[in-house]
């Protein structure tokens, strides 16, 4: 449970308010982060705790047939205006999608319902309040603060040319990220986790299905872009105007994966650990009718891989074996003993892909020595992906590593764990033949950013 501590970690309200919630600061961030505010000239005007003040020009973007302004856009203006009362409220906590944060020590607010009376045509600039009373703020900040999910209705009043526009009520939920991701073995899913799960696969998809102009890269997943669709495309966009080097470096590890498991011998099955929208098992299944793939992931990735393969006109479902799991809690072998199809006496290409970064060492030790004591077969091999420790600790002069470390931020992508020696680290897991190579040096870049990634191939 998160509880702040009054006395050590929450800043003042003059401390905050320069910080994190000024209307100049919030009006850049939300504008950044939701571009029709920015293309309707949408603004913060004020902020006070537990109040905010908005204001909706009347121009060209905001206006209907009529030239007053467009309802949605009221209901929009309505949203943010809340929403910013509300998290006035939750003292020094950045917000998770819009201040540069990590899941630890983020919020998430999220709207749940709203009701809008409009009372009549705005024909002038429309200023938005919201004023939480004292009594229901109290009662917010305790429950914040106490880790208890706060949910809350709050009135946003509109005013075009001192007549009163519209009402809404806006009812949101606010509460710590971290506790969107369900315990260990919990089948207390969030939708929004299932949703948050859903878009960063979709985003890697999206990825995927970009042209590199690095003529080293030249392999394309065909399913790239069905996989991701257009809300994969859109957040890949995103993702390439604030770290233009995580394109390459997410197609060079696909690459580099895949040029593993070309030059495996006599390789039976391949074991995808955190699948994803990775639809790796379509590209290669014609070439071998007798190479099992082994699927597996959480539930939710599942269920969104079915539906997505589902589509494609080929599915190869004969070679094809999806298992849902939770590598914080599943043995790896109870999960793989699910299907009487896997053989760990087989020659066994494990890929663990994208996914290092985002659990502990002690969690990334215990599923790793159990793919070792999968590899019953000398020829069995691991592929995995690992960053290094100052893509963890943000500890470096370099002012490209610092530059996309901020750009990582922004996108609420913090990584957890990184090594600057990963073959020694996998060898103490008693995995052999053990060899490693830095992006940087696959691409043949002079972007130390790349130098922070790195790609390893261990036999067993």
């Amino acid at each position: 449970m998160l509880v702040q501590q009054e006395s050590v970690n929450v800043p003042t309200w003059e401390e905050d308010y320069q910080d994190r919630v000024n209307p100049t600061l919030m009006t850049e961030l939300l504008r950044t982060s939701i571009p029709v505010l920015a293309h309707s000239d949408w603004s913060i005007t004020e902020v006070k705790e537990g109040a905010c003040t908005s204001v909706l020009p009347l121009n060209a973007p905001t206006t209907n047939q009529h030239g007053t302004h467009q309802a949605a856009l009221i209901s929009l203006s309505a949203d943010y205006t809340g929403g910013l009362a509300l998290a006035t409220l939750l003292r020094g906590v950045p917000l998770a999608g819009i201040h540069r944060c990590s899941e630890e020590e983020s919020a998430s607010l999220w709207l749940a319902s709203m009701n809008v009376k409009y009372k009549s045509p705005s024909s002038g600039h429309l200023v938005g309040t919201c004023q939480v009373d004292a009594k229901k703020a109290e009662m917010i900040k305790t429950r914040y603060r106490r880790g208890d999910r706060v949910l809350v209705a709050l009135d946003v009043e509109f005013h075009s040319n001192g007549e009163l526009v519209a009402v809404a009520e806006m009812k949101y939920f606010a509460q710590p990220t971290i506790q969107l991701t369900p315990a260990p073995g919990s089948t207390n899913r969030s939708a929004l986790f299932g949703h948050k799960l859903k878009a960063s696969a979709r985003m890697i998809a999206g990825v995927r299905s970009r042209m590199s102009l690095n003529p080293r890269l030249t392999v394309q997943c065909p399913h790239a872009t069905h996989s991701a669709g257009p809300h994969g495309q859109l957040l890949a966009n995103r993702l390439e105007a604030s770290l233009p080097q995580l394109p390459d470096m997410v197609l060079a590890r696909t690459q580099h994966c895949d040029e593993a498991l070309n030059a495996m011998q006599n390789v039976k099955q391949v074991v995808m650990l955190g699948a994803g929208l990775d639809l790796r098992p379509l590209r290669h299944a014609h070439r071998d009718p007798e190479m099992m793939w082994f699927e597996i992931d959480l539930p939710e990735m599942i269920a969104e891989r079915r539906r997505v393969v589902s589509d494609l006109p080929t599915q190869y479902q004969d070679q094809r074996v999806q298992l849902e799991a939770d590598f914080r809690c599943d043995e790896l072998k109870d999960v793989l003993g699910k299907s009487d199809r896997f053989d760990p006496s087989l020659p066994t290409f494990f890929i663990y892909e994208g996914c290092s970064m985002y659990f502990s060492n002690e969690e990334n030790r215990g599923l790793l020595k159990q793919v070792h004591e999968l590899m019953q077969h000398s020829d069995s091999m691991l592929w995995t992906d690992i960053v290094s420790q100052e893509v963890v600790t943000g500890r470096t002069n370099d002012q490209s590593v610092l530059s996309f470390l901020k750009g990582m931020e922004e996108l609420g992508e913090t990584f957890v764990f990184g090594l600057d020696d990963p073959e020694d680290w996998l060898k103490q897991m008693g995995f052999n033949n053990v060899s490693s190579r830095s992006c940087r040096e696959y691409l043949q870049e002079n972007d130390l950013v790349f130098d922070t990634y790195t790609f390893c191939v261990a036999g067993a």
